[in-house]
């Protein structure tokens, strides 16, 4: 289906402004000393990975981020169905949907590269799964309107727009995981309340 005109002027603009946008942001919120020199985050700022599998970069940093790659799989199904070039009306960029704010904070250069992109996003459901106790739902809404909301609202938003992303997110997971054939080491699943959350693996004693 070919994608409406005022789709592709806004995805041409979002390319062309997101550098000077992302400047702004890191002028805002970074140090007046540079990260770039001290940061080990920023390492992999210079390699495009236009080339790699999506799939590949799903299984690469869900393990950096003791992350289920079904869930990974899960979150970008439904923030851009794997189009690395998605830019929604609100202007979330990429696979995972980020803004440039977040973006920024997370030290992407290019949204729109999936490398880049996935990086930023496992990093952030991470840091979401650990805020809400493993909470996969509470991390999923977080995801989708923003962790204040979530606090503020004590428990998942009554928000119907909220509560349909949290539940197609839970959907592709069971089946995304359903199809997988391999374990993932570095994690492990656990059920509680009826919801699933992901932790990090318990350090050996």
């Amino acid at each position: 289906m070919q994608q409406p005109e005022w789709n592709t002027r806004w995805n041409r603009a979002a390319r062309a402004l997101f550098p000077l946008v992302v400047a702004g942001c890191l002028i805002a919120v970074m140090p007046p000393a540079s990260r770039v020199a001290f940061d080990p985050m920023m390492k992999d700022f210079g390699q495009r990975s236009s080339s790699e599998p999506i799939a590949s970069i799903i299984a690469t940093y869900a393990e950096q981020y003791a992350l289920d790659p079904a869930l990974l799989q899960a979150v970008i199904k439904v923030e851009s169905n794997f189009n690395s070039d998605a830019v929604s009306s609100k202007g979330a960029i990429g696979l995972m949907q980020l803004m440039p704010l977040t973006a920024a904070a997370l030290h992407v250069l290019d949204p729109f590269d999936p490398k880049d992109n996935i990086r930023a996003g496992a990093a952030l459901l991470r840091r979401l799964l650990d805020q809400f106790g493993g909470d996969l739902s509470l991390a999923l809404a977080a995801y989708h309107i923003g962790e204040t909301r979530v606090r503020q609202a004590v428990g998942l938003p009554a928000l119907p727009a909220t509560q349909l992303y949290v539940d197609r997110v839970l959907g592709h997971y069971d089946r995304f995981r359903a199809g997988t054939s391999h374990k993932v080491s570095n994690g492990v699943t656990s059920r509680r309340e009826g919801r699933t959350a992901w932790t990090r693996p318990q350090a050996p004693e």
